[in-house]
């Protein structure tokens, strides 16, 4: 289950995000696994975030709430996010974005990708890494 008020996807948004808010410098697809998992296989075009980088107890995780876009806690600044992890039943994704929800993150920039790379490759299309 995605966190409390954050939207789900499926692939044709996916796409779409990819194309306008990747594209255009204003979004991230996220793979939320852990990064041997994301060096194996992934949706082209995602970054790895592990969902336990974004614990309260990481040192750095302001550094990477900055990286995605909050400055000194205003989150006006963020990026639209799109997680995602193996499947439905992974809870990466949904964890990472429990913590970002913690930090104040807008829900309104957050998308659940909840078929993840299972479905993603379910229907045939291309994924990027080793595999």
């Amino acid at each position: 289950m995605a966190a409390p008020g954050v939207g789900t996807v499926g692939e044709l948004e996916v796409l779409e995000f990819l194309e306008i808010f990747v594209g255009g410098g204003q979004g991230l697809l996220v793979d939320a696994r852990l990064p041997a998992a994301y060096a194996a296989a992934t949706l082209p075009g995602a970054v790895n975030l592990p969902a336990q980088t974004l614990r309260a107890d990481n040192p750095y995780r302001d550094d990477l709430l900055t990286a995605l876009g909050v400055r000194n806690g205003d989150h006006a600044g963020a990026f639209d996010l799109v997680f995602f992890g193996t499947g439905a039943d992974d809870q990466d994704a949904p964890n990472a974005l429990r913590r970002l929800l913690e930090t104040g993150y807008p829900a309104t920039k957050l998308k659940y990708y909840r078929g993840g790379l299972d479905s993603w490759r379910a229907l045939g299309l291309t994924v990027a890494g080793k595999s």
